[in-house]
């Protein structure tokens, strides 16, 4: 078949790319970067050309899903978003690293493990069976730790790699836990869409621990709270690495939440953990990023908030919304990433501006008007005129990111009043709305998720919510009374990794390469 064929040209591309990698790159490491980031554009390719197959193509025998390789590959709607999203994001950032890494004598390195990452995701997001899923898995943040080894000879790279590994063996080792008990209570490997009916056959309190087990492993591979120390300190990686990880790699939690979405999805405990860790998660790296004084430092807090919010979504039950949330933040982090350099120049040049001038009465009032009365009229609008009706869950993620974004433009418009921002900021906020409940609605119609049962309550979004909305009185901390200067320091601590005694004092300084 040809579908068949085409996931076999992208699994056979990625794998010729680790080994031009590892071959070419002894004779030259530019021409196996270019190779390497060649194939996986040619897996990208064959992605979108699976993808317009499908769409074109009567329906598989078994309705949206189409097996490949029996037993072994699966291709349905949420394996197809994941590949061309991966292999895409992959190949841009490979093309961006030939350049940025031309001349590095760890480019071979970073060309071979960065391919491993993107063959194992790939297999990850195909896989029919559990321990298939938990091999690609390991295998995947395997990789991870050895593509954040770019830099050895760094300390605070070591001290990365350290916590990164540290983190992933406590979260993946419950991980290995519960699919050794779903294999020993099966008897055998259990098929991804069998896992609620053989979590039904155990018992309740055991079903339990077994979900919670599965929710674990997806917070620490997503940097979530208590696993969040990983992130923060790695940022010694290369550009090209940590534009690969925020916007493709911690997405790996979601995945491990959907594919297993059978057995979490019917334990109440385990939602309600999958809840509240992204909540706790949004709001303290919300909290530091508003107050970290570097360009990188906030993009990686900015990572873990998402993250935080998608972990959310999920245990709300709103996976398509996930979904969503996964492919809009990878691309738009993998952009913010890679362009992090002209965002230090930004920086700066801000740094010279006048001071704000101080809002009057007439201006404030007016602005907190339009952040009331604009969001409120652009959800109202959006559901009359485009006839969509969202899930409790969606509708509740869908007032979460407007209100929001409401704060954003009462903020912006509090500090820099004018009618050019009202109208430029009002215009946003509209277009937010309207995109985001079409775009909500696709993804729900094109990925056909079931219901959750034991999903959390929409009401429950309120507790982040009011969180976030006293955030932005952190900025007002460094002017305040004592009481501020406490809470704006212990903020400021918490999103500051402590780095490990160093062992090399001869080595190379920290930065030299960066």
């Amino acid at each position: 078949m040809v579908e068949t064929a085409l996931v076999a040209c992208i699994l056979t591309a990625l794998l010729l790319a680790i080994i031009s990698g590892a071959v070419v790159g002894r004779w030259s490491a530019d021409g196996a970067a270019r190779w390497a980031a060649s194939l996986a554009l040619i897996g990208w390719v064959a992605s979108i050309w699976l993808i317009l197959l499908r769409l074109t193509a009567p329906a598989a025998p078994t309705g949206d899903v189409l097996m490949v390789w029996p037993g072994a590959l699966i291709v349905d709607g949420l394996s197809l978003l994941m590949l061309v999203f991966v292999l895409g994001l992959s190949a841009l950032i490979q093309f961006f690293a030939v350049r940025y890494l031309r001349g590095d004598t760890r480019q071979v390195w970073f060309v071979v493990t960065v391919n491993l990452v993107t063959a194992f995701t790939a297999l990850m997001v195909c896989t029919t069976t559990v321990l298939g899923f938990a091999i690609a898995w390991v295998a995947a943040g395997a990789s991870l730790i050895a593509l954040l080894a770019t830099y050895p000879h760094l300390s605070q790279a070591r001290d990365g790699v350290r916590r990164t590994a540290v983190r992933f063996l406590i979260g993946d080792l419950p991980f290995v836990v519960a699919v050794t008990a779903l294999m020993v209570a099966a008897g055998g490997d259990v098929p991804l869409t069998d896992l609620g009916e053989r979590l039904a056959e155990l018992p309740a309190s055991l079903a339990t621990v077994v979900a919670i087990l599965l929710v674990i492993p997806a917070l620490a591979r997503s940097s979530q709270v208590p696993f969040h120390g990983w992130l923060p300190a790695t940022l010694a990686a290369p550009t090209p690495v940590s534009a690969l990880m925020h916007a493709g790699v911690v997405n790996a939690g979601a995945i491990l939440i959907l594919r297993f979405s059978p057995a979490i999805g019917e334990s109440v405990a385990a939602m309600t953990v999958l809840f509240s860790a992204g909540a706790l998660t949004l709001g303290y790296a919300s909290a530091v990023r508003l107050i970290k004084p570097d360009v990188k430092g906030r993009l990686v807090f900015s990572t873990m908030a998402q993250m935080g919010f998608m972990m959310l979504a999920c245990g709300m039950g709103a996976f398509a919304a996930a979904v969503f949330h996964l492919i809009a933040h990878g691309l738009f982090k993998s952009a913010l990433f890679l362009g992090a350099g002209s965002g230090v120049e930004r920086e700066a040049t801000q740094r010279s501006w006048p001071t704000r001038l101080v809002t009057r009465w007439p201006q404030a009032a007016a602005s907190l008007a339009l952040a009331v009365v604009v969001p409120i009229g652009s959800i109202v609008a959006a559901r009359f005129l485009l006839g969509i009706e969202l899930s409790p869950a969606s509708q509740a993620l869908q007032l979460f990111v407007v209100f929001t974004a409401a704060v954003a433009l009462g903020t912006t418009l509090w500090t820099h009043f004018s009618a050019s921002t009202a109208l430029v900021g009002s215009s946003a906020i509209i277009g937010l709305t309207f995109g985001y409940t079409a775009l909500i609605n696709a993804f729900d119609t094109a990925l056909k998720f079931a219901p959750v049962p034991a999903a959390v309550n929409a009401w429950w979004l309120l507790v982040p919510g009011a969180a976030l909305f006293a955030l932005p009185l952190l900025r007002r901390f460094p002017s305040g009374n004592r009481v501020s200067h406490r809470l704006y320091a212990l903020t400021l601590a918490a999103g500051t990794p402590i780095a490990g005694p160093q062992r090399q004092p001869n080595a190379v300084p920290e930065g030299a390469l960066s």
